[in-house]
């Protein structure tokens, strides 16, 4: 909005006087509300361990450093472990996203009313779960072991893999699924 100058020239303003004082008061409750959340939080705070942290954190880093050598002999097959726990969840998980992924793909689905909330809630809730939980929650089913950790992986991967399958087959070129029914093929569904 202009305003004029001493000498009569228009300064341009980048607010009204009403706008200035409605931004300065909305800023004021915004301290406010910073001030308020910041004594809750500092209420509820045991500084002294805020305070401890620092030496806490070079205590383990002292212990930590160097490392002890004498035990990575140990560690091969613990690590070939945790590599084929790695590798056949999420080839599992990926042989059972297939089919999923295509069932939650608006494009693909036999059924948007039923079959698709079926597929999508498969989705969402094997991505919602962390695969401790999973792992954990295994354990106590089938018992500790290499088993109950591809389980926990696969599970945990399936949701991840078919929500970057099935909105990677949303978005195909409608134009070659319509070249291709025009030379007599079905929908495929």
């Amino acid at each position: 909005m202009p305003v004029q100058d001493l000498k009569g020239q228009k300064i341009w303003q980048r607010r009204t006087g009403r706008e200035s004082l409605v931004h300065w008061v909305l800023w004021l409750i915004g301290v406010a509300v910073f001030a308020y959340c910041w004594q809750q939080i500092s209420a509820s705070t045991t500084w002294f361990f805020v305070w401890d942290a620092p030496r806490i954190a070079n205590d383990i880093w002292t212990r930590a450093t160097p490392p002890r050598w004498e035990y990575i002999a140990q560690l091969g097959k613990p690590i070939w472990d945790t590599l084929n726990i790695a590798t056949l969840g999420t080839i599992i998980a990926l042989l059972l996203a297939v089919p999923v992924a295509f069932l939650a793909a608006r494009n693909t689905t036999a059924s948007q009313l039923f079959i698709r909330p079926i597929a999508l809630l498969i989705i969402v809730s094997t991505r919602s779960i962390n695969s401790l939980l999973w792992a954990l929650l295994l354990i106590a089913i089938i018992g500790p072991g290499v088993f109950a950790g591809v389980i926990a992986i696969a599970i945990r991967s399936i949701g991840f893999c078919a929500k970057l399958l099935y909105e990677a087959i949303e978005e195909i070129d409608q134009t070659q699924v319509e070249a291709i029914t025009a030379t007599g093929a079905s929908a495929g569904r």
